[in-house]
């Protein structure tokens, strides 16, 4: 096989879609919990409903697009799947960058737990012990500084499954459209099963209505991670494509009465997306633009990260406003949302990008710079 084989095809226009998504979830952090309230105070439920889990699929999303990008090379016989080669390459890429994003959270916890404001007492309080617990990312019932990390142990459980889903899913023409549309309902009404079994056995776990053990999350995502296995093995159409889009957002329809549903159908949803994406060329070129694609290569420093530099812009307005004034609210979204995309640019230009492959704006620190540097490079 030669070397241009081996090496992993990277798909930039995906490198877009991954920004959408750090974007959607860092306006979900910033934005939900008020707006929701205005809604629901205007007994406008069904709006709260649609702005709330639409901003926090972002998280739906990265899970198909880790499918698509993790599974492709080794689905499509583009590379030899070796599991200690596949481990060292999944830690080297996850556990750097969110050292350096636990670093900057314990010093932001530390400095909110020795010097209090009315605004500490909602944070997980600084210890050693609970630093030490959160180097390994993995950690059940949660307890993170950083309350976004619960999202990174469901993408650890996934790379366990993935030498099983290498095995069975290695061979293409067992594989199509028919089939797809049938697993789909199967899939679900697993899910659901899971969900009710959950609820009904392990209450202390999970339920429907509250989730205390943050790794049993995991049994709402398979339908996320299936659409991203079945994108890695197979190309389709954009008629199987709308089809996926509607059947998910007749799923976001009915989870409006089930909540759990939800996380399905954004699968189904950004599947059926990332399809059409593959296929149309207007996308992929909105996709692929400069500024998108260098937005999507920060986009895990930027996930890691902006929660803390939240909770550090409130823990400094905290000094200044005697409670969550309005003040309080435009301040820390004027300061906060600047200055966690800087921080996530620190963090991608000293830790992330030593990791990362086939990057096109690593040298641009700046958005602006990565017009140019793509044009240097012939692109």
């Amino acid at each position: 096989m030669s070397n241009t084989i081996q090496q992993k095809e990277r798909f930039h226009f995906l490198d877009g879609i991954r920004g959408i998504a750090a974007s959607m979830i860092v306006i979900h952090h910033a934005f939900t919990s008020n707006i929701g309230r205005f809604f629901d105070a205007h007994h406008l439920g069904f709006l709260s409903f649609l702005y709330v889990n639409f901003t926090q699929s972002g998280v739906e999303l990265f899970f198909v697009l880790s499918g698509v990008v993790l599974l492709r090379p080794y689905l499509r016989q583009e590379r030899k799947f070796e599991v200690g080669q596949y481990i060292y390459r999944r830690a080297r890429r996850i556990y750097p960058p969110f050292w350096g994003a636990l670093v900057f959270g314990t010093l932001v916890v530390y400095l909110n737990t020795t010097y209090p404001t009315w605004y500490s007492r909602i944070l997980i309080p600084f210890s050693f012990s609970n630093t030490v617990r959160q180097i390994a990312i993995f950690l059940p019932r949660g307890g993170y500084y950083n309350l976004a990390w619960w999202s990174l142990q469901i993408e650890l459980l996934f790379y366990l499954f993935v030498p099983a889903i290498i095995y069975f899913s290695s061979k293409p023409e067992r594989w199509n459209a028919k089939k797809l549309f049938i697993i789909i309902p199967f899939s679900i009404a697993g899910v659901v099963g899971l969900q009710l079994f959950f609820t009904a056995y392990l209450p202390d776990q999970y339920t429907i209505h509250h989730i205390r053990a943050n790794i049993y999350r995991f049994i709402d995502y398979p339908v996320c991670f299936m659409m991203g296995t079945y994108l890695a093995v197979r190309n389709e159409n954009n008629n199987t494509a709308r089809m996926l889009m509607l059947l998910g957002l007749t799923t976001l329809a009915i989870s409006f009465f089930y909540l759990p549903l939800v996380s399905s159908a954004y699968g189904l949803i950004y599947g059926g997306f990332i399809m059409m994406a593959f296929n149309t060329v207007s996308i992929k070129k909105a996709l692929s633009n400069p500024f998108m694609i260098w937005l999507g290569e920060r986009s895990y420093s930027l996930f890691l990260i902006h929660f803390s530099v939240f909770y550090f812009t409130n823990f400094i307005v905290s000094h200044i406003t005697p409670d969550r004034n309005g003040a309080y609210a435009l301040l820390t979204r004027l300061i906060g949302i600047p200055l966690a995309l800087f921080f996530a640019m620190l963090l991608f230009h000293f830790v992330e990008r030593r990791q990362a492959r086939g990057l096109l704006t690593e040298k641009a620190f700046w958005p602006w710079q990565a017009k140019k540097v793509m044009e240097e490079q012939g692109l």
